[in-house]
């Protein structure tokens, strides 16, 4: 998406959504519509689909889900009932992600800052009250780099103690693909705050990387193949995931 004539970051262009998608997206109106569900109070997708530039078969369905509460465990089983069967009976999509998110974390001014920005500029809305009507743009900060992917020592880790389980083949290449998009955009609170660019996909992340630390190019190198097409054993993506983020953590913590 990059940064406008205006200095604001761009927003996710909107294009008719595919034909191919169209009936699991009108069955996921369905299933999750506030009468079926009444916890949810908006739906949102972002990726490929909602650019229109997803491929049928091979490119996954990524929705956000904003909820009026912190669902009971029966909502939740129902949440992942339904994800679980539009991903059985529509495989037009690789695979349906939910990700999560209550109101009370996007309404407040400051600590919606990462959700806001989320739906404001990757998102466009599928159903119910479009949130992003009162959100206004976002202008490249280190401050919002830290909002969105400040966490990524914590969600890293987490990756890691699930990589060292005993999984299957696809499982660990799936988790070893999404840790390496996390790892890259991450990159991204390595910023100076005097930064006025917003890179927006995973080659204009490593490409920032490689100019600013070129000495990392065989690192960032590695990981933008295991967010493609993941290759390496889950014990040796492990290690060098640990080795980046520690050097991450450092670098992030010297910029203050």
């Amino acid at each position: 998406m990059g940064v406008d004539q205006n200095g604001f970051i761009q927003t996710v262009v909107t294009p008719p959504f595919q034909e191919a998608f169209r009936p699991l997206l009108d069955h996921i109106c369905q299933q999750l519509s506030p009468t079926n569900l009444p916890c949810v109070h908006s739906v949102y997708v972002y990726g490929s689909v909602a650019t229109g530039q997803a491929v049928a078969g091979r490119s996954d369905l990524d929705l956000s889900i904003i909820l009026h509460a912190a669902p009971t465990s029966e909502e939740a089983a129902d949440l992942e009932q339904i994800r679980r069967e539009a991903e059985t009976a529509y495989p037009v999509a690789s695979k349906i992600d939910f990700d999560i998110g209550l109101l009370s974390e996007v309404l407040p001014s400051e600590a919606g800052i990462a959700w806001k920005y989320w739906l404001r500029h990757h998102c466009r809305c599928l159903l119910g009250e479009d949130l992003t009507l009162g959100i206004g743009l976002f202008r490249p900060s280190r401050h919002l780099a830290l909002a969105v992917n400040g966490d990524f020592e914590r969600v890293l880790g987490h990756y890691r103690t699930s990589l060292s389980g005993d999984i299957s083949h696809s499982t660990a290449a799936r988790l070893m693909r999404e840790a390496s998009r996390k790892l890259i955009r991450s990159t991204n609170v390595l910023r100076h705050h005097e930064d006025i660019d917003w890179p927006d996909t995973l080659d204009a992340h490593a490409n920032r990387l490689r100019d600013r630390f070129p000495f990392r190019r065989d690192d960032i190198d590695y990981f933008l193949t295991q967010a493609l097409t993941p290759q390496d054993e889950p014990a040796a993506f492990t290690v060098r995931l640990q080795s980046f983020v520690d050097w991450m953590a450092a670098q992030n913590r010297n910029l203050g």
